[in-house]
């Protein structure tokens, strides 16, 4: 698996143990269920937390990255209440976070950067996205 694979199962894995949704590397959730998926907004579930990271620096020297991760969300209806309820828990969950271990990926530090908000999608759901920077630990064969 590789490293940016890694990282974004291990954190889906850690805002799904901290209670804030289900995550199913499969895909499949029920329609009472909030469901963590990683990169592409799905039609179903409903109700969806939807992770996309991406690269904003890389240290020559040190095994040093910058990631940006975008947590959009999606609530089940045009009530945008649920969708900024569910992105306070992933700021508190994440927002200054250190050391984490997330599947053997290792962030040093997490900070969110900004939060939009979206239009409904085409079924009227309220949309939001937060936008996070991610300090990594990621050696390569030219980095250690």
């Amino acid at each position: 698996m590789s490293w940016t694979r890694t990282l974004a199962h291990g954190l889906a894995e850690h805002l799904a143990a901290a209670g804030i949704a289900v995550y199913r590397p499969t895909g499949a959730y029920r329609d009472d269920e909030v469901g963590i998926v990683i990169g592409t907004v799905p039609a179903a579930p409903a109700r969806v937390l939807v992770l996309s990271l991406y690269p904003l620096a890389d240290d020559v020297d040190q095994a040093d990255s910058v990631l940006g991760l975008q947590v959009r969300a999606r609530s089940g209806g045009a009530d945008p209440r649920e969708v900024l309820d569910r992105l306070d828990d992933v700021f508190d969950e994440l927002h200054g976070a250190t050391h984490l271990d997330l599947g053997g990926a290792l962030v040093h530090l997490v900070v969110r950067t900004s939060s939009v908000p979206m239009s409904r999608d085409q079924s009227g759901r309220y949309e939001h996205a937060d936008t996070y920077q991610l300090t990594a630990h990621r050696p390569t064969r030219h980095r250690s």
